[in-house]
């Protein structure tokens, strides 16, 4: 690391595709490196859309896609930052790990010294797909994930971590009225398998036998589409959808919320937003990931098989946010642990 360089961190995650839960991921991380002390004009991120992340974001932004500007904006930094998610997974492909793996590579070859937060790793299902990840995550001078399981699949390659809620914990939404609802909030993802059709077909029964309307809310574009295509073919009756982004994602769930009496969800951070927003809730276990979540907090889970169980609270003391805190102050630890080198930051 050279003290001429103009960036602590550069940043390198799902960014830029249109997915929300990855956006908040980035915004997570982003308010969290501030208050460790790095300023947004000190932060790089590397994004498939780096306009529209720059302008969300407020940070340098490069395209993810091309060699030469990662290489350029890594030799400008000091840190290479793989910031959350399930990164390191080949369940549909090797492209992934690849990506990860290469961008790795190029940060070592700059100088940039490698860390990483928020991890999911796997499924990883073929030989090279755990190759890759290992020797991406080996390289990492500080390692943190999301979940035990994660963790314990490091430590069987002998890495040490640290396990943390997901970093989205630590954002703060906004203050709404609770409330009784009458909406069952509905967010369906494509998948192999028809799991989409029958979150969509138990969805409508669970809503019809407790008189509630449909409401689907979409993290992604392709979850509005599939959402659409089941709505029109009549298994999913959904009296509107929601498509939330990084703009309207804060106003558009204040309003969501209040008015669900329950939440299904697939996606990862649907669920989280339904947990931040003190929702009862049925995760659709479609990845592990999503299964440890539910583990975690005790929540019913679903994954095809039989009835859709009815959304409940977690079991025990619910503080989301006491885990946010928890997430800010180990992840300041970690950062410091990052920024250090021969002992001296």
């Amino acid at each position: 690391m050279r003290p001429e360089r103009e960036f602590r961190v550069a940043l390198c995650g799902y960014y830029g595709f249109g997915n929300l839960g990855d956006e908040l991921l980035a915004e997570a991380l982003i308010a969290a490196l501030e208050r460790c002390g790095i300023k947004r004009g000190e932060m790089a991120m590397l994004s498939a859309s780096p306009e529209e992340s720059a302008r969300a974001h407020g940070v340098c932004s490069v395209s993810r896609w091309s060699p030469r500007a990662v290489f350029r904006i890594l030799r400008r930094s000091e840190t290479f930052l793989l910031g959350g998610g399930g990164l390191f997974q080949d369940v549909t492909s090797l492209r992934s790990p690849l990506y990860y793996w290469g961008a790795l590579r190029l940060a070592l070859l700059a100088g940039a010294r490698p860390w990483c937060a928020g991890q999911s790793v796997g499924p990883l299902l073929t030989k090279r797909g755990r190759l890759l990840a290992r020797s991406a995550l080996g390289s990492c001078s500080v390692r943190g994930v999301r979940d035990a399981r994660s963790a314990e699949l490091l430590a069987d390659w002998g890495m040490n971590s640290v396990v943390t809620c997901d970093p989205v914990f630590s954002l703060t939404p906004p203050v709404t009225s609770p409330r009784h609802g009458s909406a069952l909030l509905v967010n369906i993802r494509p998948w192999t398998g028809g799991l989409a059709s029958k979150t969509a077909e138990e969805s409508a029964r669970l809503a019809s036998s407790r008189s509630l309307s449909l409401t689907g809310f979409a993290l992604a574009a392709e979850d509005a589409g599939i959402m659409e295509e089941l709505r029109r073919s009549g298994v999913f009756p959904a009296e509107r959808i929601v498509l939330l982004d990084a703009e309207n994602w804060r106003s558009e769930c204040g309003r969501l919320f209040p008015e669900a009496d329950g939440v299904v969800a697939m996606r990862f951070h649907a669920s989280l937003l339904a947990l931040l927003f003190g929702r009862p809730l049925t995760a659709v276990a479609y990845d592990p990931k999503v299964e440890s979540l539910a583990s975690e907090w005790s929540l019913p889970s679903w994954s095809g098989s039989g009835a859709l169980p009815e959304p409940a609270a977690p079991l025990g003391p619910f503080r989301p946010f006491e885990k946010g805190a928890e997430f800010l102050k180990t992840f300041s630890e970690m950062c410091a642990a990052a920024m250090r080198r021969d002992g001296k930051e």
